[in-house]
């Protein structure tokens, strides 16, 4: 009987449901975060829908890759611009986007290393001065990226390189931010607030 007893109790242990015991769960990270999504001209980019992904460095680019998050935390802006993300760990992330009405399918991840390239310049003449600030430039393919109508340009002399624009991902998306000739990236912690807007809208 005693042999009997033993036996269920090491059964018991083995599925971890001894009295008393509960199984351990795996904690997700509560952190929140809410701010607003508006275009250039302050309009609210109202149904788009933000994506948070990490940034991954790399030995050919300081900008590297961009995976998906597990759970992938998003938000949909509303009438206002207004959006959360709920679910993250705090941390630098790059927040990608598909404006209201786009369908595209997301990647696990995005290689933006080519945003870093240079072209030969449209303005050779001109030396660290930016390129488009009184006519607007049109869509412009740079490399498997398109730069959206409005997107300014660094000439240096000879060559030129991409400086503020909001970026499309192939034909569909999606999309992301460039200022200054650098990917936007954010830092989110737990309640911040935030102000996150597209260039070329």
């Amino acid at each position: 009987m005693r042999l009997k007893w033993l036996h269920m109790v090491v059964l018991l242990a083995i599925a971890g449901v001894l009295p008393g015991q509960q199984p351990k769960s795996q904690s997700k990270p509560g952190s929140t975060a809410s701010g607003v999504f508006v275009g250039r001209s302050g309009t609210p980019m109202t149904g788009a829908r933000l994506i948070l992904c990490s940034v991954h460095e790399n030995r050919d680019s300081f900008r590297g890759v961009l995976r998906l998050l597990a759970d992938v935390p998003t938000a949909t802006a509303d009438k206002t611009g207004r959006f959360e993300f709920r679910g993250f760990a705090p941390g630098r992330f790059c927040i990608i986007y598909l404006p209201s009405g786009v369908q595209a399918v997301m990647p696990n991840e995005i290689a933006i290393n080519t945003l870093e390239g240079i072209d030969k310049s449209i303005a050779p003449l001109l030396r660290n001065y930016e390129l488009g600030k009184s006519k607007p430039y049109g869509e412009r393919p740079w490399a498997e990226f398109t730069l959206l109508k409005g997107h300014t340009l660094w000439s240096m002399g000879d060559t030129m390189k991409l400086w503020n624009a909001s970026v499309r991902r192939g034909k569909q998306g999606p999309f992301l931010e460039v200022r200054r000739g650098v990917v936007v990236l954010t830092e989110l912690a737990d309640k911040s607030e935030i102000k996150f807007d597209a260039w070329s809208f």
